[in-house]
């Protein structure tokens, strides 16, 4: 059984080795992409983090800039 993550965390995309296969997992535990070595999924989880986290930014900032328009 995998970990599973709070996704309010700052790393909601983890790197696992689950039977053998090196996966990149989301918070609830699913398997995002299933990479041939670790380098490469730890790559690919940075990427996304930070993506969520750019994401997650700009959709605060336009829920508070929505909340002062009124």
């Amino acid at each position: 059984m995998r970990a599973m993550i709070d996704p309010d965390e700052t790393k909601p995309y983890t790197v696992v080795l689950n039977e053998g296969r090196i996966e990149v997992v989301d918070w609830e535990g699913n398997v995002v992409l299933v990479c041939g070595d670790a380098p490469s999924a730890e790559q690919y989880a940075a990427l996304m983090n930070q993506a969520y986290r750019r994401g997650f930014k700009a959709g605060l900032r336009k829920g508070r800039n929505r909340g002062n328009a009124s």
